[in-house]
């Protein structure tokens, strides 16, 4: 079950036809397509390799499990180039068979990571409850959680983490996005705005 959990901690990557232009990603393969703000990245996988070395979890074991298991997110953008000297306002998609989850709506998804979510990330608040909303027209469920981003040099960040998952078929998209909880470094209204560019091919 712990490996169940670490899955939906890493990112999973359907290969396929991918392209982004300046300011908008669209995968034909999986029929996703998502646009940034203006002045935003896209992050490269080794970019997004080196975000997740620079996070602190209060769970050792299974941080090395989380980078061990990791691979390229389907997208993922940032507002800032790296590096940073604060937290930077992101948001990342992954795609994920459902495998023996099959069947489970997303609120239920979600209520299944959350124990783990509340484990390894310190000073854990369930703001929002998982609920059913809407991304790009389909069936989805959302939570949110503040918690204290820890980094290497001891120094933390309070942190809202967002977290969206919109089942399609056999599959089903996990958005993440982070901003901090006082959003001097990044609106969620930035978020929110890219939430609403994503389109997703019944």
């Amino acid at each position: 079950m712990k490996y169940i959990k670490l899955i939906f901690l890493v990112i999973f990557l359907l290969t396929g036809i991918a392209y982004a232009d300046e300011n908008i990603f669209k995968s034909i393969t999986v029929g996703f397509e998502v646009t940034k703000p203006k002045g935003w990245s896209f992050v490269t996988a080794q970019e997004n390799l080196d975000n997740l070395k620079r996070t602190k979890l209060s769970d050792d074991e299974f941080h090395q499990l989380m980078l061990k298991y990791a691979t390229a997110p389907l997208v993922a953008m940032m507002k800032y180039p790296e590096p940073y000297d604060d937290l930077n306002p992101s948001l990342k998609v992954n795609i994920k068979p459902f495998g023996q989850l099959k069947g489970r709506d997303g609120k239920e998804v979600i209520s299944l990571i959350l124990p783990q979510f509340q484990k390894v990330f310190k000073d854990f608040q369930l703001v929002q409850a998982p609920i059913d909303v809407k991304v790009a027209g389909l069936k989805a469920a959302y939570v949110r959680i503040n918690y204290s981003l820890q980094i290497p040099d001891g120094r933390t960040f309070p942190t809202t983490s967002e977290l969206w998952i919109v089942p399609r078929g056999d599959y089903f998209f996990m958005i993440g996005a982070g901003t901090r909880q006082d959003e001097k470094t990044g609106s969620r209204k930035e978020i929110e705005q890219i939430m609403k560019s994503i389109k997703i091919e019944n």
